[in-house]
């Protein structure tokens, strides 16, 4: 059975069922800066204490410590380095630098893929059990990133529905790297 998986898809068939019955409630709900996206933040927030907290672990520390510092840089990406909250410096040098306030949404947005490098080499790229070991991903939580991944491929398709099911995967994605921190996280102990 792959409970991740499942779940990753029984939510985005929920969130069409949503968009077919009440689109613009859906809208609202999946707004940037909406209540999905203030959540994925939180949900990313607490990923990155579960990643550090795997890393207590004597072996292969680099790793998850790795990843912590990966998903925070991404977190402070997504908050547009404090601008989204109304700490607006750190934004605006970041602006001036990029001529966005991040990194993510530069060169028309094409940066924002290699964002996803590193988590299709976590959950994707063959063989990572053979050299992470105990840390690598679960066969659900590489079905489950698949399937958020190929989300964001058809959710892309429709330019109505665009920025709405990026943040809805965005959260489904953090959601699932918290899973894995956490269950990464118990095993350190």
């Amino acid at each position: 059975m792959l409970p991740r998986t499942l779940m990753v898809v029984a939510i985005a068939a929920a969130a069409v069922v949503s968009a077919l019955a009440s689109p613009d409630a859906t809208r609202e709900v999946l707004a940037k800066e909406g209540p999905a996206e203030h959540a994925s933040h939180a949900v990313l927030a607490a990923a990155v204490v579960a990643w550090a907290l795997a890393g207590r672990s004597a072996g292969r520390r680099a790793v998850p410590l790795a990843m912590a510092g990966f998903l925070a840089l991404v977190l402070v990406e997504e908050i547009d380095w404090g601008s989204v909250y109304g700490w607006t410096a750190a934004g605006e040098r970041v602006a001036a630098v990029f001529g966005h306030r991040n990194m993510h949404n530069a060169a028309r947005g094409s940066s924002y893929l290699l964002f996803a490098l590193p988590l299709v080499g976590y959950y994707l790229a063959p063989g990572t059990g053979r050299w992470l070991g105990r840390l690598a991903p679960l066969r659900d939580e590489r079905w489950a990133f698949a399937a958020v991944a190929a989300l964001f491929v058809a959710g892309n398709m429709s330019a109505a529905w665009e920025r709405a099911a990026q943040e809805l995967l965005e959260l489904l994605l953090y959601a699932l790297l918290l899973a894995t921190g956490l269950r990464l996280a118990r095993r350190a102990g």
